[in-house]
């Protein structure tokens, strides 16, 4: 398929799926990292980790330490490092979903997708690119990324609390 996009025309073909995904800030961020390794075509084979942090159906068995793994794991991986490179916000190649993925074949013009993006220090060649509405954005990216952390930050509160009420003594 041919898609005109301003004076651009790309070669691309649609290859996004319709997913479900829980009402949970965890499984919300997970599918925000399973569309990003989807994106970057990231093999996930030789981590068994990050194929668990991904798998969004399963949000309720991730342990608190491993919410704070997929924490870091989508700070680095932040919207804004992907943005005009492997991401792009553009409502009507959405269509109806508020994500869609595409397989590039060709580039022209106006819309500059890079060619290669560094993640983790390993340089990715980018085949496919992700549109989106900042509807998606803003559910599976912004605001999960703001309740899990302030979960954590209360955890690490409570802990340093206990620490300091444990650490007290008493003498009788």
């Amino acid at each position: 398929m041919a898609l005109a996009l301003g004076n651009t025309r790309l070669n691309v073909k649609k290859t996004g799926v319709s997913v479900t995904i829980p009402n949970n800030s965890k499984a919300r961020l997970m599918y925000y990292l399973d569309c990003i390794c989807n994106a970057l075509e990231l093999d996930t084979s030789d981590s068994q980790q990050i194929r668990k942090l991904r798998d969004y159906k399963n949000y309720w068995a991730l342990s608190d330490d491993e919410v704070t793994q997929l924490l870091l794991l989508c700070v680095a991986i932040s919207p804004d490092k992907l943005i005009n490179k492997v991401l792009f916000q553009d409502d009507d190649m959405c269509g109806d979903s508020s994500n869609e993925f595409y397989e590039i074949t060709a580039v022209q013009s106006r819309m500059v997708v890079a060619s290669s993006i560094v993640i983790g220090g390993q340089t990715k060649r980018v085949n496919k690119i992700m549109t989106f509405k900042m509807v998606w954005l803003r559910r599976y990216y912004l605001e999960p990324m703001q309740e899990l952390a302030g979960e954590l930050e209360r955890r690490q509160e409570a802990a340093r609390r206990r620490r300091r009420r444990d650490d007290g003594c008493v003498v009788m």
